[in-house]
């Protein structure tokens, strides 16, 4: 029975039913097993489950024998990172590749650039670079796993995505990154960090820990092109919203001056409308600017005197450890409270339901609030303890940041390598204020620092001034030479129309005397000829309004037809509808009296009913 197979249901399914549909007889002479014999096949599912249960028991016991061994820092399989050889004699035991390990820095530099991997395999097939399976089936025959390609020089996105997340090029050993589902089945399942078992320091690294936790942060952050087009920008992935905390989203459009692409960003939340935030919008060119200052500032410090700038980036770190995770902590505790409240309040929604004082619509209205609010409340709450874990981990290398600020010193414009190495995350608070009153503030944290916020000194806050009053010149100088050029340019326009002159003589239209005019506005000669065709034209209006008629048409009050009027007092079109108008008038006057006199009857009456329920109480005193 083993031999047909150790899946006691697949086996059972052949036995049971297949062989009797098929009309096949099975026999298993070891286990004394014939299909044709009823009472053989009773213990046969019985001897399939203990064919199974021996396999099982076997691949577990395999399991424990390799896990044993990773945790001994052993490896267990055949394959080794890309970029590292084995020692003949120690399989064990990992060398750099003096040619892949050239490739795998390369890899690793393009992507700290901002290279995507699309990108990066793009540029290795452009350079001709061997692919890994092509390389070691070239160098190191015995290292080749026999997987077939096309062409040796046609990269993948998948090989570059899994060089840059591989740990082993840091020198470390990381064992059990899978592990089998099902002994049945040949399907793996990528295990968590926390399952993983990691070795540190087992064989010589190919990268540095700052160019990997570099690129690590730039594979977290996501880089969309635009929605109608391939535009990308550095930028993205890395502003985020001061208020709701999404990250701002890409936006083009085309410059009204010049027609060049303009890049901006706008809050996530407010693009997509899941949320009530603003727009916070902001242009790349103003942060790109922003921080091209912040650097040319810090460089002028480490210039002048880097000790005391690192002392200063000292006290800086010191104070905010102390304050933000008290206001994290405080809010944290805020949200919970509420989150509490409102767990309270549903659970009384339900009971009000249930008893009947609150009707169904009411309860799935206020319901649905309410878990909006507990949701965005979690969210809330998540990110807040990410946070204050992040800063209870967080620690602070000055000297590094020195460093590349000494290395980027008096920088012209900000290169790529120079954004990653600097620029951790950018934060943009929404704009007070339009045109040229608009402000916009904008938090920048740096790697290795978190957010430098220095105090301008006097001579800084001069140098400012300065240079924006320099500006505010250099704009009304550029202003003056544009209104001057059109000007220019519209004197030009009308010398080339008029013959050499600047307006051309025209006809007065009342006299018919040609004149120069003093602009193109006027068209009469003279105030007198203005005067006497503004009167030639209202009485020519008039008498095409009336024609002989001295009173302008009206409408009769009664049918509505209109009319011309033979005197200023007449009201309607014919005596006909002045007898109409005559009769209506008297049957309302007529009714109207009737109405009154009615009511003086009704007036007496009342009086007399008073009178006579006074005399009826009147009590008599006997002398």
């Amino acid at each position: 029975m083993s031999r047909l197979g150790r899946n006691y249901l697949q086996v059972g399914f052949y036995t049971e039913i297949l062989f009797p549909q098929k009309d096949v007889r099975f026999l298993a002479i070891n286990n004394s097993i014939d299909s044709n014999n009823a009472s053989d096949n009773d213990f046969a599912p019985f001897l399939n489950i203990m064919n199974e249960f021996y396999a099982k028991d076997t691949s577990n016991k395999i399991k424990a024998v390799f896990d044993a061994r990773m945790k001994d820092g052993k490896r267990c399989s055949g394959s080794i990172p890309y970029g590292y050889n084995r020692l003949p004699n120690d399989k064990q035991t990992l060398v750099v590749d003096p040619v892949a390990s050239e490739v795998v820095k390369h890899i690793f530099l393009l992507a700290n650039e901002g290279k995507s991997p699309r990108e990066i395999a793009e540029i290795l097939t452009e350079e001709k670079v061997m692919i890994p399976a092509a390389h070691a089936k070239e160098y190191h025959p015995e290292q080749y796993n026999g997987i077939k390609f096309l062409d040796p020089y046609i990269w993948g996105v998948s090989a570059i995505r899994t060089i840059l997340s591989r740990q082993e090029y840091l020198g470390h050993t990381v064992l059990r990154k899978s592990v089998s589902t099902n002994f049945k089945l040949h399907k793996r399942k990528t295990t968590d960090e926390d399952e993983q078992y990691v070795f540190y320091n087992t064989h010589e690294p190919i990268i540095s820990q700052e160019l990997w936790d570099s690129v690590q942060k730039r594979k977290k952050r996501v880089n969309r092109a635009a929605t109608r087009g391939t535009h990308t920008n550095r930028l993205s992935g890395y502003l985020y919203c001061a208020d709701c905390g999404r990250r701002l989203t890409l936006q083009t459009h085309y410059s009204k001056k010049d027609r060049s692409l303009q890049y901006s960003y706008r809050c996530g939340g407010y693009a997509s409308r899941v949320n009530s935030c603003t727009a916070h919008s902001i242009s790349a060119d103003n942060v790109e600017a922003l921080i091209l200052s912040a650097v040319k500032r810090f460089s002028r410090f480490v210039l002048n005197d880097e000790k005391a700038f690192a002392l200063e980036l000292q006290s800086l770190w010191k104070d905010k450890q102390e304050e933000k995770p008290k206001h994290n902590q405080s809010e944290l505790k805020r949200c919970q409270k509420r989150y509490d409240e409102l767990s309270t309040l549903i659970r009384g929604l339900y009971e009000n339901l249930i008893s009947g004082l609150l009707p169904e619509r009411q309860y799935k209205q206020l319901m649905k609030q309410y878990d909006d609010e507990q949701a965005e409340l979690e969210m809330k709450m998540e990110t807040m303890k990410e946070e204050l874990s992040a800063e209870k981990g967080s620690t602070m290398d000055i000297q590094h940041f020195v460093s590349l600020i000494r290395k980027y010193k008096n920088p012209t414009e900000v290169s790529d390598l120079m954004f990653t190495e600097l620029i951790n995350k950018i934060v943009v608070y929404e704009s007070e204020g339009v045109g040229k009153a608009r402000t916009q503030k904008v938090d920048i944290y740096f790697n290795y620092v978190g957010q430098v916020d220095i105090a301008y000194t006097e001579k800084e806050l001069a140098e400012i001034k300065e240079q924006e009053e320099q500006e505010e010149k250099k704009r009304l100088e550029k202003q003056r030479q544009r209104e001057k050029a059109y000007r220019e340019k519209r004197k030009a326009k009308k010398l080339a129309e008029n013959g050499g002159e600047i307006v051309k003589t025209k006809v007065c239209p009342h006299c018919q005397t040609e004149f120069t005019p003093t602009s193109n506005r006027q068209v009469f000669c003279s105030k007198d000829c203005c005067y006497q065709a503004r009167q030639d034209k209202t009485k020519a209006d008039r008498e095409a309004e009336k024609g002989n008629h001295y009173y302008r048409q009206r409408v009769c009050a009664v049918c509505g037809s209109t009319y011309w009027p033979t005197h200023s007092q007449q009201k309607f079109c014919s005596a006909e509808c002045k007898k109409v108008n005559h009769n209506k008038k008297t049957l309302e006057f007529y009714y109207k009296k009737q109405k009154e006199k009615e009511l003086c009857k009704d007036l007496l009456q009342t009086k007399e009913q008073v009178s006579d329920t006074n005399s009826s109480e009147i009590t008599i005193i006997p002398a």
